[in-house]
């Protein structure tokens, strides 16, 4: 049987490998996953990753090849939202995230913008509260550095969370991630808090999957499973968001 070649962003990897094991087992076709940073995984398609099914944690990446001619159209299959994450111990009892954020005893740390749809979140988030109040958040800039998201992961190597990685060796005090990668951090991490952004400053995050036009009728399928009932429990069992109007 075809081989249907899936690349999917490193925030969607654990799920949507799960839900690729499923499809393999229910349908007999066998998917070789890429994972990794979505923004270096469009490029890498462009430049000629041969890859049948794409899943970014953004539109961008996707709509951008639908431009090209290379890929349908995006479907949006899930949602994720934007939060902040203190490392345990940190010394202050502030639930606020915005008042976390502007004391300027703390290193924020993100994922890499253009490289990684995280990044580009969280820098979207920064430059908001900098036009919102220039004054308060004169300071904020050389605080924040990006961490991780900058290289595409070795294939071989098992899956793993560069962000929680960077909590553990202690290269910043706080991280602005994916909810879904903060759950894992928490899971890991005991005393680990995670406080959710404003949704006016840090808006819902799209999570969409397009398919090669000319690739197998395999990878179609596969396409169309993962806006399916089959993907949805998965998804939700992973803390992803159902989009609006989409069954439970």
């Amino acid at each position: 049987m075809p081989q249907i070649t899936f690349a999917v962003a490193g925030s969607l990897a654990a799920a949507l490998t799960d839900f690729a094991r499923a499809f393999t087992a229910r349908t007999g076709h066998e998917v070789q996953v890429h994972r990794g940073p979505a923004g270096l995984l469009a490029e890498a398609i462009r430049e000629g990753l041969p890859v049948d099914v794409f899943v970014s944690a953004s539109p961008h990446g996707p709509e951008a090849l639908h431009r090209e001619g290379l890929f349908g159209p995006p479907c949006t299959i899930a949602r994720n939202r934007m939060v902040l994450v203190a490392r345990p111990g940190l010394e202050s009892s502030a639930e606020d995230p915005l008042a976390l954020l502007a004391d300027p005893r703390w290193r924020i740390g993100m994922s890499t913008p253009r490289a990684d749809p995280g990044g580009d979140y969280a820098a979207a988030f920064l430059e908001r509260l900098k036009t919102e109040d220039p004054r308060r958040w004169q300071d904020l800039g050389p605080r924040c550095v990006s961490l991780y998201g900058a290289v595409l992961p070795d294939p071989h190597e098992p899956l793993r969370s560069p962000a929680l990685a960077a909590l553990i060796e202690g290269q910043a005090d706080m991280l602005i991630v994916y909810a879904t990668t903060a759950d894992r951090i928490a899971q890991a991490l005991p005393g680990t808090r995670v406080l959710p952004l404003p949704l006016e400053l840090a808006p819902l995050t799209e999570i969409c999957a397009c398919v090669r036009c000319d690739g197998p009728k395999p990878a179609h399928r596969f396409f169309e499973a993962l806006q399916g009932a089959d993907c949805r429990p998965i998804l939700r069992q992973h803390g992803f968001l159902a989009v609006p109007g989409q069954p439970g």
